[in-house]
């Protein structure tokens, strides 16, 4: 299997420092498959903790995203920010410390190959392509997409630990190395050479 492929120079970090507070970002459309609602419901219960969320994208259920994070007082802390293009997906992960995704299905997620490239610390449902991007403990956590309690203690785990939150985003970006661009390009002119020799 060959993965899809990332441009490690164009989605570079840079020098990591962690922001202040602590940025959480969601990108993705708001519809069921993505569980947007999941990322309000499962901050409302790390409200003691200093961190900000920015969630990208658009969809049908952000309307009741928005109602949601109103009735749980969070509008402050949580932001919509609607679509927004490629380029300002990359500043927004430049400006971020941890990708929540609590997806109920997925393939390889581009958004989260891009987070990995980017060095973000990664909070992930266990599913489909989600689990070639996690080194457990590492770069972040896995878990059931409805266990938002599971959820929330990997987030407070990070949240409390700036160096773990630190080295978890350095994992990431040392994780990226096996979706580098030039590797996947040479794994398929590899397999287009061997398939012109037997013609």
């Amino acid at each position: 299997m060959i993965p899809n492929g990332v441009d490690l120079q164009v989605f570079d970090p840079g020098d990591f420092c962690l922001q202040d507070p602590p940025r959480i970002i969601f990108a993705a459309r708001f519809m069921a498959q993505k569980n947007p609602l999941q990322v309000v419901e499962t901050l409302a219960e790390l409200t003691e903790l200093p961190w900000q969320c920015e969630m990208l994208g658009d969809g049908p259920l952000k309307e009741e995203v928005e109602q949601r994070v109103q009735v749980l007082g969070l509008q402050d802390r949580i932001r919509l920010h609607g679509w927004v293009t490629p380029e300002e997906v990359l500043q927004w992960y430049r400006q971020s410390d941890i990708l929540f995704m609590p997806s109920l299905s997925e393939g390889l997620p581009v958004a989260g190959v891009q987070a990995l490239a980017m060095g973000l610390a990664l909070v992930v449902s266990r599913i489909g392509g989600w689990v070639d991007c996690v080194r457990e403990g590492e770069n972040g956590f896995m878990m059931n997409p409805q266990d938002r309690a599971g959820f929330a203690a990997a987030l407070r785990t990070l949240l409390n630990n700036p160096q773990y939150l630190l080295a978890a985003r350095r994992a990431s970006r040392a994780l990226a190395m096996r979706f580098d661009l030039k590797r996947v390009v040479a794994a398929y002119a590899a397999i287009f050479s061997s398939v012109s020799k037997k013609t």
